[in-house]
């Protein structure tokens, strides 16, 4: 997700910078194409920077194209606002982009999502997931020209969890920045067959994370997930636990 917001916003922000609040990009790829950055390319002819589509936005480490429209909203203090929308396979969201006239800085804010995992690749190779992941409350700051995510934060939950075919109850999650440069993300799931807690820290701008999480049995764990886990966490008493870094770069799927 951090990733694909910064794809929609350098995209926007690059139309600014290129100039293009008179024309339109197919004006400039017939007319000047030198101008047109390879960014671009997903870019309809008829865009503008007050309002336009990108079709076909795959950032790395999602498993799905994604196509993005922009709609310019207001003018206010803070600066220019522009409606954002995202539709892809199982993917539906929205927020709002401001662009200060300095143009040194972008804010994403009132982000939200919804995911309906069932339609995606599983996030853990071999391991089918299903139920509906919403993101509420999404809010970014990012640094111009470089496109560098300065604070990222945001409130996920996880509705209809299932794990190859099984119910597993419900998952939260909060993404959390500091001032220092790094950010948080706790996590819980909890239901009949497992309980799960953890967190999942890094800093912006590196790509490497730190997962650790503990899974315990909630009384329905099948035999095989039991197996699985004991080759692969530490058991500690009644629960297993796992702390392994996670490159957050790498494409699809992340484990």
């Amino acid at each position: 997700m951090i990733r694909f917001l910064l794809i929609v916003a350098g995209v926007l922000c690059g139309l600014a910078l290129v100039g293009l609040s008179e024309g339109r990009v197919g004006h400039l790829r017939a007319f000047a194409p030198q101008m047109v950055p390879g960014w671009a390319a997903p870019v309809d002819n008829g865009a503008t920077l007050w309002r336009g589509r990108a079709r076909g936005l795959r950032p790395m480490g999602l498993p799905v194209e994604s196509d993005v429209t922009w709609r310019f909203a207001r003018l206010g203090a803070p600066g220019a606002v522009w409606s954002l929308s995202a539709v892809a396979e199982g993917l539906t969201g929205r927020a709002e982009l401001g662009l200060p006239l300095a143009r040194d800085r972008a804010k994403i804010s009132d982000g939200r999502a919804e995911i309906l995992l069932g339609d995606w690749p599983g996030l853990v190779r071999g391991v089918a997931l299903d139920g509906l992941l919403t993101v509420s409350d999404l809010r970014a700051k990012l640094a111009l020209p470089g496109r560098s995510l300065r604070s990222f934060d945001a409130d996920l939950r996880w509705t209809g969890a299932r794990v190859q075919g099984q119910d597993i109850g419900t998952g939260e999650m909060t993404v959390l920045s500091d001032q220092g440069g790094g950010w948080r993300a706790p996590f819980s799931l909890a239901g009949d067959v497992i309980t799960v807690s953890g967190t999942l820290e890094g800093r912006f701008g590196a790509p490497v994370a730190v997962l650790e999480v503990r899974i315990e049995d909630a009384g329905e764990m099948p035999a095989e997930w039991q197996a699985a886990l004991d080759r692969v966490a530490r058991k500690d008493g009644i629960s297993w636990v796992v702390r392994r870094d996670l490159d957050l770069s790498q494409d699809w799927p992340l484990l």
